[in-house]
């Protein structure tokens, strides 16, 4: 599987550098994503959340 990044630290699957550890992940449509296409994905701040509802990744399970 590629490197998928994810700034989700609170979530069971993140792991150091901003990488997801899921072995298979569920992404909805985000009409604001927040940063550029280009965006340096492995340096980006953080982003907790509280449920899955609040990412784009039904994959989120809370740590």
């Amino acid at each position: 599987m590629p490197d998928v990044n994810c700034t989700v630290d609170n979530c069971k699957y993140w792991t150091h550098k901003n990488l997801c550890e899921a072995q298979q992940i569920v992404i909805q449509n985000d009409e604001n994503g927040g940063f550029a296409p280009n965006a340096d994905l492995k340096s980006l701040a953080a982003t907790p959340a509280d449920s899955n509802d609040e990412t784009c990744c039904q994959t989120f399970k809370m740590k």
